[in-house]
């Protein structure tokens, strides 16, 4: 069964750019209500892709590293759910959803993100 890794920014690399399929980051800290509000949603995710999709979440409160890694990356606001493929965004979601709401926006931006996964006939 799949479950959530905590990464760094210095981990960005071994866990996202490497990886072969597609990964979710929850950014998020530990004083944003939001997010934990959202934390037993996305929690519940992992069950759903078993080991299709990897799931992360980077805490921008715990260095600076991590702040400085997620402005650069676009993060606004927490918490925000950014789906990789090969290390490039290919969708994101800011705030709070329902679980319903959640899980459909999610699964329609994995769906997506599979043909990232294809290879052209340059890179064959």
């Amino acid at each position: 069964m799949s479950s959530i890794i905590d990464i760094q920014a210095d981990d960005w690399n071994d866990e996202i750019v490497g990886e072969k399929r597609p990964v979710v980051v929850e950014y998020w800290h530990h004083k944003c209500v939001v997010c934990k509000e959202m934390k037993p949603i996305y929690e519940a995710q992992p069950e759903k892709y078993g080991d299709d999709v990897k799931f992360t979440r980077m805490n921008l409160l715990e260095s600076k590293e991590n702040r400085v890694f997620a402005i650069r990356n676009g993060v606004r606001s927490t918490p925000t759910f950014i789906v990789y493929c090969e290390g490039r965004p290919v969708g994101q979601m800011i705030g709070q959803r329902d679980s319903d709401e959640f899980t459909s926006e999610l699964k329609l931006i994995i769906d997506n993100a599979d043909k990232c996964l294809i290879s052209t006939p340059l890179e064959e």
